[in-house]
């Protein structure tokens, strides 16, 4: 099986931990394998109506603090320039109630970044994959990293179609933004989780919230409570989205080594970029080996306890690289 070839699940249910099949550029591997800041783009929620229109722009020019900027490179300033937006966008929003006709979309670039860079980078953003969809944005600095909160009507003035943004619609964006950002001077990688060796997505604002305030999310606890059942049953055998997970994280392994023996063969071909090949191909190698193994919470909860499957034989994880799959 190629490296890049997803896992076969046509004669079986698809399960979790497969993740989404995106064969991986050399150069992506190359950025992955050494630590760029991944680019990071989330879906904030939706609008509806010009009530959730008007909510969203309140929310992200801090009540009219901030001024916000257009697709087309205006700059509104105050509330009342907001409202007659607003007013123009609504002659497109559908009836019904629940009709999703605004995107609030977040683009974070990594600690230290130029917010200029960043503006620059949106506008770019905007030009290259949302071209007949008006929309607004504002730059907030009040974290660590800058971050854009844009504003796009998902009703196309072009197409007459309405934005759509499934999962691989959201990784072409990534991309979209981690190109603009690297034309502005910003280095940004876009690699999937599974190809880094990441489990588990980061934590979501309200569970980060509640561990603030000391509360165990409800899906923790019924992780917790699963883990408890599986100790009473004697049963700690993998769930299939383990052996997925698994089963990725060996392929992508195979992935960079392959990439690596590439430039290698390449290198002695090239006397002019032996040195940087080499080096390519290096960093590729010790990624292969030392990537991280993906775990679910359960995972995670039962090596806690000394009781996952790995811990059964003590003496055969000892030191044996870094509890890597053999």
């Amino acid at each position: 099986m190629s490296p890049e070839q997803p896992l076969d699940f046509s004669l079986k249910p698809l399960v979790k931990g497969h993740g989404l099949a995106v064969s991986l550029p050399l150069a992506e591997r190359l950025r992955a394998a050494r630590g760029v800041p991944q680019a990071v783009v989330k879906v904030a929620g939706y609008g509806h109506g010009a009530k959730g229109a008007k909510r969203l722009l309140r929310y992200i020019s801090r009540k009219g603090e901030l001024p916000l900027e257009t697709e087309l490179g205006e700059v509104l300033t105050n509330t009342d320039q907001q409202k007659k937006l607003i007013e123009d966008w609504a002659q497109d929003f559908d009836t019904r109630g629940d009709s999703r006709d605004t995107v609030h979309l977040v683009f974070s670039m990594p600690p230290g970044s130029s917010p200029e860079a960043l503006r620059r980078t949106i506008r770019t953003v905007l030009q290259r994959r949302f071209q007949g969809h008006e929309a607004v944005f504002a730059i907030h600095e009040d974290k660590q990293h800058p971050h854009a909160h844009v504003v796009v009507k998902m009703f196309n003035v072009e197409t007459e179609k309405k934005l759509r943004l499934n999962r691989p619609d959201l990784h072409r964006l990534r991309e979209i933004f981690a190109e603009a950002a690297r034309e502005e001077g910003v280095e940004m990688a876009v690699s999937s989780r599974a190809a880094r060796g990441v489990g588990r997505k980061g934590r979501r604002r309200v569970p980060h919230q509640l561990h603030r305030k000391g509360i165990v999310p409800r899906a923790e606890q019924e992780t917790a409570r699963e883990v408890l059942a599986s100790l009473e049953k004697g049963d700690l055998r993998e769930k299939p989205w383990e052996v997925a997970m698994r089963r990725r994280n060996g392929l992508e392994r195979q992935a960079y080594h392959m990439e690596a023996e590439k430039l290698r063969a390449e290198a002695l071909q090239n006397e002019k970029d032996r040195e940087a090949l080499l080096k390519a191909a290096s960093d590729l190698e010790r990624f292969s080996r030392t990537m991280p193994t993906p775990k679910t919470l359960r995972q995670t909860m039962l090596d806690q306890l000394h009781l996952s499957p790995r811990h059964k034989n003590p003496g055969s994880s000892r030191d044996r690289g870094g509890g890597l799959e053999r």
